[in-house]
């Protein structure tokens, strides 16, 4: 009998600036893909660019928004390389997930923004 080994997942809520929200729920209903999928896509990529010298991880860019909570699942091995980096950059993991998605999404041309909450007009 093989002892396969168990790949556990866990929970981490990060707080996402609401346009960057709205346009991860926009990309996840077009493309018919989970949001956590786009994530887990877009944190991979980073990940790759920063192991490979081409980013590095910062809180250059990020402003103070306001945020939506939203909770991703990772698996152990991303989650501890989350944390390693986070913790040798002296930054949050949220700051690693809001850089991935933003790179991420200034590749994607693809994805229409959404558009601005507008009032509904009154009857002529």
């Amino acid at each position: 009998m093989s002892k396969e080994r168990e790949v556990h997942t866990r929970f981490i809520q990060s707080r996402l600036p609401t346009d960057l929200y709205e346009w991860l729920r926009l990309r996840g209903f077009l493309l018919r893909q989970s949001m956590n999928s786009v994530v887990l896509e877009a944190i991979g990529e980073y990940r790759d660019a920063v192991e490979a010298g081409q980013a590095a991880p910062s809180k250059d860019g990020l402003g103070h928004e306001e945020t939506i909570k939203y909770n991703v699942r990772v698996d152990d091995n991303l989650y501890e390389w989350l944390r390693t980096t986070a913790f040798y950059a002296r930054i949050s993991i949220n700051v690693l997930f809001v850089r991935a998605l933003m790179l991420y999404r200034e590749r994607r041309p693809d994805t229409p923004a959404a558009a601005p909450h507008s009032s509904p007009s009154s009857p002529v």
